[in-house]
């Protein structure tokens, strides 16, 4: 998600006397960008952009949402390398254990983390069993990079993954040129192969013409609004507030332009 027309702020956090304001309308902005898995995956110059405000403040207020368990706080780095790969923000479910984001019984995932700060002690991932989320520090996941690129759907002839790699490398690189930081981290391999894998989707599932995708897709590069929304291709199939996966949005968009 990129960004929510509404956010929640629960009774607890807004009449809460430890936090300041711009903490509680931080924890706002991270509901109003939540992924499908409930996580906000934001960077701090993302918030730092749209509340007016300094990184550095911005980690303060993140900070002290952390320090008086109002969010979880993961982080994802390459095994072998310390390098940064994704930060995990969760909102922390309010009154017995209902999510106030989903109003479902929130269950969380053991990773095989470790609960201090140091990083030591930090096993591979399991997909089984509980953590406890309620914690004032900062998990740690380090994870083999090789083993979570994706890989391409194996439906995919040559000739239609060469079309649509060019489609998807010519799109991404332009993205990244004109927004560098939300590309830090992430490994180029596997972001290509998501959209050619979400491409090609659009074409079989969703019955798109091949033609009709590349133009959208170089309407979205030169629209004011839809530029911006979409810097990874594989986001074109998630369903928006109304309902409608994204690529269809954009396509009504390019419809009434007068594509």
């Amino acid at each position: 998600m990129t960004n929510g027309y509404f956010g929640i702020l629960p009774l607890n956090i807004r009449h809460s006397k430890n936090l300041k304001p711009l903490s509680k309308l931080l924890y706002c902005e991270i509901t109003a960008t939540l992924e499908d898995d409930g996580t906000c995956i934001k960077r701090n110059i993302f918030f730092s952009k749209v509340m007016d405000i300094t990184k550095v403040y911005v980690s303060r207020c993140l900070k002290e949402l952390r320090e008086n368990g109002f969010v979880h706080v993961q982080i994802e780095f390459e095994k072998g390398t310390n390098k940064f790969i994704k930060r995990y923000i969760t909102p922390i479910p309010t009154g017995n254990g209902v999510n106030p984001i989903t109003s479902h019984t929130y269950i969380p995932i053991d990773y095989g983390v470790a609960n201090d700060s140091t990083g030591e002690g930090i096993s591979a991932p399991s997909t089984t069993g509980k953590t406890l989320l309620h914690n004032n520090s900062i998990s740690k996941l380090y994870i083999d990079k090789q083993a979570v690129i994706t890989t391409i759907n194996p439906n995919i002839n040559n000739e239609q993954l060469i079309a649509l790699k060019n489609v998807a490398s010519n799109f991404l690189h332009k993205q990244k040129k004109r927004f560098p930081h939300l590309f830090e981290g992430k490994d180029e391999t596997d972001l290509l192969n998501k959209a050619i894998n979400t491409l090609y989707d659009l074409i079989k599932l969703d019955n798109v013409n091949y033609n009709v995708v590349c133009d959208v897709l170089d309407f979205t590069l030169g629209d004011k609004f839809w530029h911006s929304q979409v810097t990874s291709l594989h986001t074109l199939r998630h369903k928006a507030n109304n309902g409608n996966i994204k690529f269809h949005n954009i396509l009504t968009s390019y419809n009434q332009q007068g594509g």
